[in-house]
């Protein structure tokens, strides 16, 4: 068997960000066109296929149509729901894809008590069983691990899965399934949800990460490497291989403002960028320091976003997280890299704090509704049907 294994593609991403926000459905249909060309028996996705469990009419619409290229070429894709697929309430809009027999949930399963019963999902064409557990929000996988039971059968297997395993404990102080708590027996292990790009050999097998397939980030455009894996089985043998999906060149300026005014740390910006080549490149402007005098909304981002763009230069971002001033003890809005860092830093702080119709998990009830209230309104939708979509979204999010 030879199949593609990607996560994380977060459909819908940077949707505050006009300039990048189709940037994440580009990538997609760039790894599943490079699928087709090399004639995988399947694609498997690992959770997160959208940014939003509530995204925009035209980010399904687009992912629809490529989707509907896999059925042309006759090439099947299973996935899972992630912990960003999910609403609070427990549904997904992968199910509009796979009622529509563009994909195939493998998250099956039935609940007897405290067991879950997964079933087999079988790929026609090379025999494959494949079957997963579908991500949850926080902690909550290891619950559900500790209750997983799959039946045992002979054949080559593929289990799916969305979270971080315990290797990642150390690097990120976060509490992940342990190892041990994966099914055994299967060839391979095909998950997401840490963005980074690693295949582990643990004592179940390959557990493989391959990070998100465009940056959702700041930092991950800094580090921008993203793409999927590859993977052939023969016989016993399973080799897997890394394909890139990479649409830019990037370039970090990294400044420090220490004693510089405004002025002077603009023009230090704007003289790098005049000494670069910036074709296809996405410019990452990133400043820290303590300025001599004036503030950081002194520096002219217009200016420099527009020198960079006659340089020829896709888009320029900046990240001032670490950038203040003298006259300044502290930076508020300017202290997050973007809008949508903001909105989930002030949700963070606050959420203890807040109460919604009695419902837990208040915090990410806020970013779901938030979502909802983004949404744009279409071309052909009047303002009565705008809103009464607006209100019906919001009312099933919260169980109205």
């Amino acid at each position: 068997m030879k199949f593609a294994h990607m996560a994380d593609c977060h459909l819908g991403s940077w949707s505050s960000h006009p300039e990048m926000k189709n940037m994440s459905l580009v990538a997609f249909e760039t790894a599943i066109d490079k699928c087709i060309e090399e004639n995988v028996d399947f694609i498997i996705i690992a959770g997160d296929l959208l940014d939003t469990s509530l995204p925009g009419v035209d980010v399904l619409s687009r992912a629809a149509a490529i989707f509907h290229k896999c059925r042309e070429a006759g090439i099947p894709v299973y996935l899972i729901a992630g912990s960003h697929d999910y609403s609070p309430t427990g549904k997904t809009m992968l199910s509009v894809f796979e009622n529509a027999g563009l994909v195939i949930d493998v998250a099956k399963y039935e609940e007897d008590g405290e067991k879950l019963r997964l079933k087999f999902t079988i790929d026609v064409k090379t025999g494959t069983k494949i079957t997963g557990i579908f991500g949850r929000k926080g902690s909550l996988e290891i619950d559900s691990f500790k209750k997983i039971n799959i039946p045992e059968e002979g054949g080559d297997k593929v289990f799916v899965f969305h979270c971080g395993i315990d290797e990642h404990n150390a690097m990120m102080g976060s509490r992940y399934v342990p190892v041990s708590l994966l099914p055994g027996g299967f060839d391979y292990y095909a998950t997401g949800h840490i963005h980074i790009k690693k295949v582990y050999e643990t004592v179940r097998g390959l557990v493989a990460f391959p990070g998100p397939l465009f940056p959702t980030s700041f930092d991950e455009l800094e580090n921008y490497d993203s793409g999927f894996y590859i993977v052939e089985k023969n016989g016993k043998d399973v080799d897997v291989s890394w394909r890139s999906v990479k649409l830019f060149d990037t370039l970090l300026l990294e400044k420090d403002a220490t004693d510089k005014t405004p002025n002077e740390l603009e023009g230090s910006v704007i003289d790098a960028l005049e000494a670069a080549s910036l074709t296809n490149t996405v410019v990452l402007v990133k400043l820290h320091g303590v300025l001599k005098n004036g503030k950081p909304s002194d520096i002219d981002f217009k200016l420099i976003a527009s020198k960079a763009s006659d340089l020829g230069a896709i888009i320029m971002k900046k990240n001032i997280s670490k950038l203040s001033s003298s006259e300044m003890e502290e930076v508020a809005v300017e202290n997050i890299a973007n809008l949508d860092e903001l909105e989930k830093k002030i949700i963070a702080e606050h959420a203890d704090h807040m109460q919604l119709l009695g419902k837990k998990d208040i915090g990410n009830i806020l970013l779901s509704l938030m979502n909802v209230m983004k949404e744009e309104k279409g071309e052909d939708e009047t303002n009565v049907t705008y809103e009464e979509k607006i209100k019906e979204n919001t009312k099933r999010l919260l169980e109205l």
